[in-house]
């Protein structure tokens, strides 16, 4: 299988569900933002809980590879906001940019496609990145949402309090200590978990039809670089510096090098943080990732 076809195969079905959000959407008239809050308040701590509860966190390259994902993350969203102040943007834009440049999709098209790269055996890699950047951008999309009133302590408590972290905090503690639900709880929760990123993607395609045709402006532009060149690139000397083996090298700069996470579009909506400027910048950097991927995966493997 070509690197072409498995971007299109990942990334194929994404453009579809969310172009059936876009369409459909209109037709039976959903409402945004009922679909947005269940989402953030629902199906999102349900899936967080539903991956952490039971992964395999017993593994040497654990804090390695979470230092590789959060360096790649504050790189990238540290370059964004440093250019988008330079530029004169406000603090909402600011904060948008901040947050589609450093919370990228390592869940369902990040693993996908690191398993096509890497083989089955790196999965656990790709999955311990993938814990570190949800779970650190989640709560970094809720502090920005809250810190734009210049007020950080109160953004840090409600970062603190979202419901995907406290749902991550509960399954961290479940996984230490080796506390598995009744099977009926367990399957319950599996059952809406799955449900988040179809939810996700067909709001994104209602969000998208709302916002009309949208522009690519200098904010959007900056945002995408940061997050499609820059995060792969410091991951990538990151990785190398702590002296992670080849492959997982690979596995960090594809990590990486996704495009922003879909979940930056709900906490977009849910804390009205420029949702018609997050969800352009994920249009955006989703479609310019099909050229960029390739060449990372190329390097990468």
């Amino acid at each position: 299988m070509s690197v072409v076809s498995v971007l299109f195969d990942v990334l194929g079905p994404v453009v579809l569900v969310v172009a059936l959000g876009a369409l459909a959407g209109h037709r039976i008239q959903a409402d945004l933002r009922s679909l947005s809050r269940l989402a953030y308040w629902v199906l999102g701590p349900a899936f967080m809980f539903d991956i952490l509860a039971d992964a395999d966190l017993a593994r040497g390259e654990i804090i390695q590879l979470s230092i590789v994902g959060l360096a790649g993350m504050a790189a990238a969203g540290l370059v964004a906001a440093t250019a988008l102040r330079m530029l004169g943007a406000d603090g909402s834009v600011v904060a948008a940019g901040t947050l589609t440049a450093a919370y990228g999709n390592v869940g369902n098209a990040g693993l996908a496609v690191s398993s096509f790269a890497f083989g089955p055996d790196l999965l656990p890699a790709a999955g311990v990145f993938m814990l570190a950047v949800n779970t650190t951008g989640m709560m970094l999309g809720v502090g920005l949402a809250h810190g734009r009133n210049g007020r950080p302590g109160a953004a840090i408590w409600e970062a603190v309090r979202a419901p995907m972290t406290v749902a991550s905090v509960v399954a961290l503690v479940a996984n230490t200590i080796e506390l598995h639900p009744p099977a009926l709880l367990d399957r319950s929760i599996g059952l809406v978990a799955g449900a988040l990123i179809p939810t996700m993607l067909f709001t994104l395609g209602m969000q998208l039809r709302a916002t009309g045709r949208f522009k690519v402006d200098v904010p959007t532009a900056v945002s995408t670089v940061c997050k499609l060149v820059v995060a792969p690139i410091v991951a990538t000397m990151v990785a190398m510096t702590l002296g992670l083996s080849s492959q997982l090298i690979g596995v960090s700069a594809v990590q990486s090098a996704m495009p922003p996470a879909v979940f930056c579009m709900v906490v977009a909506l849910e804390h009205n943080l420029e949702p018609g400027r997050v969800t352009a910048t994920l249009a955006f950097a989703t479609m310019l990732s099909l050229l960029t991927l390739p060449f990372v995966l190329l390097l990468a493997t």
